[in-house]
């Protein structure tokens, strides 16, 4: 939860149905949590609503992959911090461009206690950047 009393607004991307179903629960705990399972998707909600912090795996179906709606992420919403999640390995070029835009990275599998740590930064964060 943010300071001001806002929830978290956080936009889970992923194509396996129970990550995001684990995720949005688990999220939901401490924060306004959506998921959906396409950058396509994805895009479309940020053009819509703000989110905070977005969950972004790279491997998805449809046209794009996770790190082209990163840099599409980052530019409808430059605040949105984006982790990027994969069990993939990363050539330089991907470990670039991770690097460039994204907020985290997060190596699948991953604990729920890793997910709740990059929540809790991007709160932090928030809540420093906001006037007392």
């Amino acid at each position: 939860m943010r300071k001001d009393g806002k929830l978290l607004r956080v936009l889970v991307v992923d194509d396996e149905p129970l990550i995001r179903e684990v995720l949005c629960r688990f999220l939901d705990k401490n924060s306004s949590a959506m998921a959906v399972g396409s950058a396509e998707e994805a895009l479309e909600e940020i053009r819509t609503q703000h989110y905070d912090l977005c969950f972004l795996d790279i491997t998805l179906p449809g046209m794009m992959t996770g790190l082209d709606a990163m840099k599409i992420i980052k530019e409808l919403s430059p605040n949105t911090k984006v982790a990027i999640m994969t069990g993939a390995l990363l050539d330089e070029a991907m470990k670039e461009q991770v690097e460039d835009f994204a907020y985290t990275f997060i190596e699948k599998p991953f604990s729920l206690s890793d997910i709740e740590e990059v929540a809790d930064r991007v709160a932090v964060t928030l809540n420093q950047q906001e006037p007392l």
